[in-house]
């Protein structure tokens, strides 16, 4: 009796703070009057997570504890990333497999797959480059992430968003023990330089036809509009555990993170980064008119995760579950179906791991292999873009192949 009171107690203390925190981070969202734009989280598609349903707060571990939770920095499981190479597209897996193949001869029939795609659940490619220590209270890491998204009702009405971002992370996190109660408190800061390309109509309809038919890319963007700057976040984050049992809470982007702009043209971007390093001067945009923000994402999890003794090596078991984003489901007032991600990975011989999950309503399948210090991994998922499941399906694969020790 005396454990459950004093785990009662705990668990009240952790969602006091919390609610302190979000007081806190409320007077700058409430009495700003400029016109707010999201930008996208800084988070990689990580296969490990995808997987299990995108169900990771809880069970946030190892490198992609860096995106998730930094209450993970302090979980057995630490690991050093020499180097993650993660690709991505958003695309059913049969076309994903079609598009493929098609690199090789553009034309026709790859226009006629993408529009195909872009009408079911929009259509983009992404990809990450990252290394990172995470381990004994310590995370560090840095990465490069890519994503675009193209949609419309056609392939001549499509239009969409691309963005580039280069992040560094540094954490710590405290394990605390207290009559067999296992906490664990963590924060990070991270600051970003990101660039970020709406694309209307007319260039993306310029992109998606130069990817199609084999043209230069590049040049397809040069005119197209876009943003360059920095901004810096601070993630908290906090677990406890009793047994086999465990529940973790994390606030990513605390009270928004916002981005410092100025606008070029994507051409003169990457020709200042190709003769000077850097970006240009460009035109700052006014902040007093608009802001730029990562919003604030609160989210919770528990997993269970027995332990089997002796036969762990043989099989390692686990099952997990998250609600993500409860504060933008509340303000955007979307279906609280979109809040939940269900997760669930075995582990094999310590070499093999088979994933499951339910991302928001929808299955999730991947695994994975761990040779030495080379770590492979994949996944089929499908995500939610609209407000109720069902709105706006987005399926995609993404596979990641790591050096970790």
């Amino acid at each position: 009796m005396k454990n459950k009171s004093t785990m009662r107690r705990s668990i009240n203390t952790i969602f006091i703070l919390l609610l302190f925190v979000l007081l806190a981070a409320f007077p700058s969202l409430l009495f700003s009057q400029a016109v707010r734009i999201e930008e996208a989280p800084f988070v990689p598609m990580s296969p490990e997570v995808m997987a299990q349903g995108g169900s990771f707060v809880g069970a946030a571990h190892g490198y992609n504890a860096l995106f998730y939770n930094p209450a993970g920095f302090a979980e057995k499981g630490g690991s050093i990333t020499i180097s993650s190479l993660n690709f991505w597209m958003y695309a059913n897996p049969v076309r994903a497999w079609e598009f493929l193949k098609g690199f090789s001869s553009p034309g026709p029939d790859m226009i006629a797959l993408i529009n195909d795609q872009v009408v079911s659940g929009g259509f983009g490619i992404g990809a990450s480059a990252g290394i990172g220590i995470v381990g004994r209270g310590l995370g560090l890491g840095a990465a490069f992430i890519m994503d675009s998204y193209l949609y419309g009702p056609t392939m001549l009405g499509i239009e969409g968003d691309i963005s580039g971002t280069v992040g560094f992370i540094g954490g710590l996190a405290l394990p605390v023990n207290l009559f067999g109660i296992r906490f664990k408190f963590g924060g990070d800061v991270r600051p970003m330089v990101r660039v970020h390309a709406p694309l209307p109509n007319s260039d993306a309809l310029s992109l998606i036809t130069s990817f199609a038919t084999g043209g230069d890319i590049m040049t397809a963007l040069n005119s197209a509009k876009a943003y360059h700057g920095f901004g810096l976040g601070v993630d908290l984050g906090a677990s406890i555990a009793l047994g086999p049992i465990k529940a973790g809470i994390a606030v990513r982007d605390l009270g928004g993170t916002r981005f410092y702009y100025s606008e070029n043209t994507f051409g003169d971007i990457v020709t200042s980064f190709q003769n000077q390093g850097g970006f240009p001067e460009g035109s700052p945009v006014p902040t007093d008119q608009y802001e730029y923000v990562i919003p604030m994402n609160v989210s919770g999890g528990v997993v269970f995760h027995p332990d089997l003794g002796v036969l762990r090596f043989i099989i390692d078991p686990m099952v997990h579950a998250d609600l993500q984003d409860l504060v933008g489901v509340i303000r955007d007032k979307r279906s609280p179906w979109t809040l939940l991600h269900i997760g669930s990975e075995v582990k094999l011989l310590s070499l093999f791991s088979v994933r499951a999950g339910l991302n928001q309503g929808y299955i999730t399948v991947g695994g994975g292999v761990k040779l030495l210090f080379l770590d492979f991994n994949f996944a089929v998922f499908t995500r939610e873009l609209g407000k109720h499941v069902g709105d706006i399906p987005n399926s995609g694969v993404t596979v990641e192949a790591a050096l970790r020790l």
